[in-house]
């Protein structure tokens, strides 16, 4: 009798224990496979950044926009052939949703790693590597907004590194970037209409020439000393 009831009792747990170790491995492939992106935190989200971006403003285009084009990627992704490999191959190789959502996630999260709350002064480095390539940082500066502001429709602006080792400003349209091409990111700005209407309604120039004053120059900083150019 007690044989029988301890039996019995060992049966239950075992099948207790091989449950909850289903369950936990269901848990384990949610968040490897069915959740291969997340926004890192974005240490602005809830000040926004003075005299650029109201909490609003930021809050919708994380939360909403920028959180949108990661939901969808962990939804078709792991579908397709691109599961399991890494954001920058995915960008190189992939086309239509996949790529559009995938190379939106590292367009949004690169911006936001090039803004700050704090306000920074160029450092020397980088203003002799623009200086070189653009005659100084000001008029670094001009061209950017300029290629910036012309952007039609979405897309974005980026100064980066090129695949044949040349340094310029680049317009993309929708959610191409550098990276498609070989290239290097160094600097961009989002100039999809949703990053600045809600704050700046048709002044879409303003909203370009006050990002230079949330400019994350140590983030370009390092970004030049990885690329191997300063």
């Amino acid at each position: 009798m007690h044989e029988n009831f301890f039996n019995e009792i060992s049966g239950k747990y075992c099948q207790l224990l091989s449950k909850k170790f289903n369950e936990i491995i269901l848990v384990i492939y949610h968040f490897t496979f069915l959740k291969m992106f997340s926004i890192e935190p974005v240490s602005f989200l809830e000040s926004g950044l003075p005299n650029f971006l109201t909490p609003h403003a930021v809050q919708i285009h994380v939360t909403k926009h920028h959180q949108g084009y990661v939901d969808m990627a962990n939804k078709i992704v792991p579908e397709s052939e691109f599961k399991g490999k890494s954001v920058e191959e995915i960008i190189q190789n992939a086309s239509g949703p996949v790529f559009n959502n995938v190379a939106q996630h590292f367009n949004h999260s690169f911006f936001w790693k090039c803004l700050t709350a704090t306000t920074q002064e160029v450092p020397a480095a980088v203003a002799s590597f623009l200086s070189k390539h653009f005659e100084s940082v000001d008029n670094f500066k001009a061209q950017f907004v300029q290629k910036a502001s012309t952007v039609f429709g979405s897309g974005w602006c980026y100064l980066a590194v090129n695949k044949d080792g040349s340094v310029s400003i680049n317009q993309y349209s929708n959610a191409l970037n550098p990276v498609k091409d070989g290239g290097v990111p160094l600097l961009c700005v989002d100039t999809w209409e949703h990053a600045w209407y809600i704050d700046y309604e048709n002044r879409k120039a303003e909203y370009f020439n006050k990002f230079w004053g949330v400019v994350n120059w140590n983030f370009v900083e390092e970004n030049l000393k990885k690329a191997k150019l300063i």
